[in-house]
């Protein structure tokens, strides 16, 4: 029997994977990139929602955080350009959580 990781490579093409892989290392990288820059709370307030068309979209709970990471943006971004160059990330939006 075939693992699941085999089934996959069979199925997509190894750029689509590597490309897999560096999103997934993207939305993990997100702790480190706020403790590097000396707001590791914000992690906790914060996390990578998405990444669409080269912009890196942050959601925030609350609209302090929002400035707070405001500050720090080109530095997220040069960070993150410097992570995944293979991503062609090209900005960073910053959008508050919907509230039910």
């Amino acid at each position: 029997m075939k693992t699941a990781g085999e089934v996959l490579s069979m199925l997509f093409d190894k750029q689509f994977i590597e490309k897999a892989q560096g999103y997934s290392k993207l939305f993990d990288s997100w702790i480190d990139i706020t403790e590097k820059n000396g707001i590791a709370h914000a992690a906790a307030h914060s996390r990578i929602k998405d990444l669409e068309k080269g912009i890196i979209i942050i959601e925030l709970d609350h609209p302090g955080w929002k400035q707070i990471l405001q500050i720090k943006q080109s530095k997220f971004l040069n960070d993150f350009r410097i992570r995944f160059p293979e991503l062609d990330i090209t900005g960073i939006s910053l959008t508050l959580s919907k509230r039910d």
